[in-house]
């Protein structure tokens, strides 16, 4: 009777596990496909761009994803609840742990340099100089966009039910 209890509560965890895994999945799949929804919205490529620039672009964006996905991993092994929106998220974080954070940051900071050099590397030899110019103008956009529905939903939680993984549609400043 014990071994069936076991073996069900087993199962049970493991089929969290497996959806809280899809989860997170599912929501970096989702950043992913606003990102580029929002970028092909704004960004108008010509077929020859386009056929390469896309496929690399989303490359890019999963690679930093990734980096982001595994600075969190290394913060929650640690058992480190950091909310970069809010300072008193580390107030009871002993110091070391404080250190190991930053230390994880600036690793984190230093791998995305490095991922957005080569990317820009890559995507200079395929986008035209005004492409290339209005690509990080409308990538800056789409950041400045999501940080302030950010900052909105966490000032209101109540008040906002949007996405903050999607960001407004609006035409990017030239």
């Amino acid at each position: 009777m014990m071994k069936k209890i076991l073996l069900t509560l087993t199962m049970v965890l493991c089929g969290v596990w497996i959806v809280s895994a899809q989860s997170t999945t599912t929501d970096v799949e989702k950043k992913i496909q606003n990102r580029i929804s929002y970028m092909k919205e704004h960004l108008k490529l010509n077929a020859t761009e386009a056929k390469t620039f896309w496929t690399e672009y989303e490359k890019y964006l999963r690679s930093e994803m990734s980096y982001h996905e595994s600075f969190r991993k290394n913060l929650e092994s640690k058992k480190i609840k950091y909310d970069p929106r809010n300072k008193e998220s580390i107030e009871n974080v002993p110091s070391e742990l404080i250190t190991y954070m930053m230390d994880q940051k600036m690793e984190l900071k230093k791998n995305l340099n490095v991922l957005e050099a080569n990317f820009y590397k890559k995507i200079k030899g395929i986008l035209t100089p005004r492409h290339l110019f209005d690509f990080y103008t409308i990538d800056e956009q789409f950041k400045r966009t999501v940080v302030a529905q950010k900052t909105k939903a966490s000032e209101a939680p109540q008040k906002s039910s949007k996405d903050a993984s999607a960001p407004a549609q609006s035409k990017p400043k030239r």
